[in-house]
């Protein structure tokens, strides 16, 4: 069917009434998609598994408020605003090719599934290829979903007419539908009833400005993803709707779908994908299960290896089992080192410990590091990190102070003194002091893809042992969400880059590269200098203040 021949049929379609949205019939496991209610929706699946079409059809007739027929015909639920609500609507897509190629198709070109007519009815009905092989040379385009008379004149917003980008389309029933791209910062300010998020996004955190947009509307946000590039928000919203699986109705819903149950695919050629991907492949891209190995910063790393102790006692080695015994806290003997990764708004701690090297297994010493305690205090200054450290430090010696080179060394606007040099100070103050250099604080080296390689090899299993980097999860929460979440960028094509993805929370990832590239070893703790307590602090404060020859002090609180 060439140009003018499909503006024909179009046209023959709309003077007799034949719409999309009354022709398609979903199949019967996609059901659920329609007749949800939950705020908040993510529709899961392999590829050609259908996800993006349910979306664009649900959302079509929630802004022409046309409700769906389920497979044998029976209307499903419209949870549109009542009639007469001009609704907003966002779309929220990767690039802008996105925009014209994936949004602009799917509610604006025909096409979007195929129709025949009915033997016994002769009337136009959605096209099944188990039922109508025999007769697929009659099929043809289904009209648009939007078709051209709801849009109104005047009514195109274009940004690239030539690759179809649009910025909006507003509707004659005054709806108006916003298109952008997840690349850019976020649209703020407006109230929304719908935002439909299609497969990946850039900045994970841009999901919390799309959720705050619905509340004043008490609208619902639709994600259609293939987990192929997982991220933050993406594994939120999964894990959130799995709490809510026992909720009646949910918030929060989740709905998968699968390649291999797609009816509109031939069966012979679901055979010869499913035999041609590897078994990570398929999961993927047959039941839309996450695979994130490519895309995560350290695959490797999981709870059940890395925690210390062991979730099983039995498993143990001689650090898990002194780690057990003291509730997770190093010993005076072993090697500290206090990592900072500076900054106002995502400001973060992790101190870290190095064992002696007496403990052995097998007659082998152990040579591990551990992470053994957090800080991360969200919009902190330099003061407040040093007193959220002084509980955590006092009494133990530690033997470096580490932070980021390059943060460390700028100087703010508006300040004096160099980043690092306030930490400096705001520790003294605090009386807290490393053996190496008091309260000043050593650089990290600022080889970022070194320093990612050198954690995955501390992250790997020793042939005989347990790996070299464990941590003490119940009293490092941030770090270990932050190291399964850690993500790598990907570029405007979809390939991964090796270098973390920006706009992350990853302070604390930031924290353990700085300490492994320092090339942590065990040091005797056996200086002098030891971190103050406050009442140490006050005590030779009040005797310096003293005039010569007199000896007595005040223990206790000052009155004032």
């Amino acid at each position: 069917m060439d140009a003018a021949q499909l503006r024909d049929f179009m046209r023959e379609l709309s003077d007799r009434g034949e719409e999309s949205l009354k022709l398609f019939r979903p199949q019967e496991h996609q059901e659920e998609i329609f007749t949800s209610t939950a705020s908040e929706l993510l529709i899961r699946g392999g590829n050609r598994s259908g996800k993006s079409v349910c979306v664009a059809v649900l959302l079509a007739s929630e802004m022409m408020r046309t409700p769906v027929r389920d497979h044998i015909g029976v209307l499903l639920p419209l949870h549109a605003p009542p009639e007469g609500n001009k609704m907003t609507v966002w779309l929220v897509g990767y690039g802008e090719k996105h925009i014209g190629q994936t949004f602009h198709r799917l509610l604006f070109q025909p096409g979007l599934f195929e129709i025949i007519k009915d033997e016994q009815t002769q009337a136009w009905r959605a096209y099944q290829p188990w039922r109508d092989w025999d007769r697929r040379k009659e099929r043809k385009p289904a009209p648009p979903l939007i078709p051209r008379r709801m849009i109104d004149k005047g009514g195109w917003g274009w940004k690239n007419k030539s690759i179809r980008h649009f910025e909006v389309c507003r509707l004659v029933n005054g709806t108006e539908i916003f298109a952008f791209t997840s690349i850019g910062d976020p649209k703020m300010g407006d109230p929304v009833d719908r935002v439909w998020v299609d497969e990946a996004i850039r900045f994970p955190k841009h999901y919390a400005e799309w959720q705050a947009r619905i509340s004043d509307r008490k609208g619902r946000i639709f994600w259609s993803a293939w987990p192929g590039r997982v991220n933050s928000a993406l594994i939120n919203l999964h894990s959130r709707a799995k709490a809510q699986v026992t909720r009646i109705p949910p918030d929060v819903q989740e709905v998968r779908l699968a390649f291999s149950q797609n009816q509109f695919v031939d069966d012979d050629e679901k055979r010869k994908r499913l035999e041609g991907w590897s078994p990570d492949e398929a999961l993927s891209r047959d039941l839309g299960e996450f695979v994130r190995g490519n895309s995560q910063v350290y695959p490797t790393f999981s709870a059940a290896l890395h925690s210390t102790p062991c979730q099983a006692e039995s498993q143990d080695d001689e650090v898990d089992a002194v780690l057990r015994k003291t509730n997770g806290v190093p010993p005076d003997d072993w090697s500290r080192t206090l990592i900072l990764d500076p900054g106002h708004t995502h400001p973060g701690v992790l101190f870290a410990a190095i064992p002696p090297p007496r403990l052995v297994k097998n007659g082998d010493k152990i040579v591990c590091g551990v992470v053994y305690d957090e800080i991360y205090l969200p919009s902190s200054d330099a003061t407040e990190i040093a007193k959220a450290c002084l509980p955590k430090m006092e009494g133990y010696a530690f033997h470096t102070f580490l932070i980021d080179f390059h943060a460390g060394r700028q100087t703010p606007m508006g300040f004096s003194m160099t980043i690092a040099d306030q930490y400096s100070n705001a520790f003294r103050e605090q009386g807290l002091f490393s053996l190496q250099s008091g309260s000043a604080f050593s650089w990290s080296s600022d080889d970022v893809e070194g320093g990612l390689e050198l954690v995955r090899v501390r992250l790997r299993p020793a042939r005989k042992f347990r790996p070299w980097l464990r941590v003490v999860s119940k009293t490092c929460p941030n770090f270990m969400q932050q190291m399964e979440l850690y993500e790598k960028q990907t570029d405007a094509r979809g390939f991964v880059l090796n270098k973390p993805a920006p706009r992350q929370v990853d302070c604390l990832c930031d924290c353990v590269r700085y300490w492994v590239q320092n090339d942590p070893t065990y040091i005797t703790p056996d200086q002098p200098i030891r971190v103050k307590s406050p009442a140490w602090l006050a005590f030779t404060n009040d005797w310096s203040e003293k005039p010569k020859g007199q000896v007595s002090i005040t223990l206790g609180m000052k009155e004032r």
